[in-house]
């Protein structure tokens, strides 16, 4: 698929529902889309729902592991930022980009370049929480971009 198809897919609440849980990672819903002039503004409530240690409980509770993916999306750059805003728990920080660029296949093909950091600010256990999350949150990215839509409609 294009480039514009694989960022078109991403700027659509269509793309994130009914999505499986993955790699310890729920999409409870969208909760804010917005097409502003160039680009593409799109809320998405997850929860991660992995079992974390005893440590990693005692800074927050596993019920409490719900965050916003905000999305700003680029159509005319074939770029999207990402950030992730927890509900409960203000000491993770996270947030990074993806780049949609034509595949080594042709014009027709695309990869997917994501950057991104994740830091969790609490002594000690800190480290520990990001070994939890990041394979999953990574995990979970391959699989939802594995999951962008072959077909649909025209983009540009």
């Amino acid at each position: 698929m294009p480039p514009a198809r694989a960022v078109a897919a991403y700027g659509s609440p269509a793309f994130y529902e009914g999505r499986p849980t993955r790699h310890d990672i729920a999409v409870l819903g969208v909760l804010h889309h917005e097409e502003k002039g160039d680009r593409v503004l799109i809320d998405v409530r997850c929860a991660f729902t992995g079992s974390v240690s005893s440590a990693v409980r005692r800074v927050i509770q596993p019920d409490k592991m719900s965050f916003v993916m905000r999305r700003e999306l680029l159509p005319a750059e074939m770029r999207m930022s990402w950030v992730v805003r927890p509900d409960h728990f203000d000491r993770l920080t996270a947030g990074g980009g993806f780049r949609f660029e034509p595949g080594p296949d042709g014009p027709d093909t695309t990869v997917i370049a994501v950057d991104g950091e994740l830091d969790v600010h609490v002594p000690i256990v800190g480290r520990s929480v990001e070994r939890v999350i990041v394979p999953g949150l990574q995990s979970y990215l391959v699989d939802e971009v594995a999951t962008i839509p072959l077909a649909g409609p025209p983009t540009g």
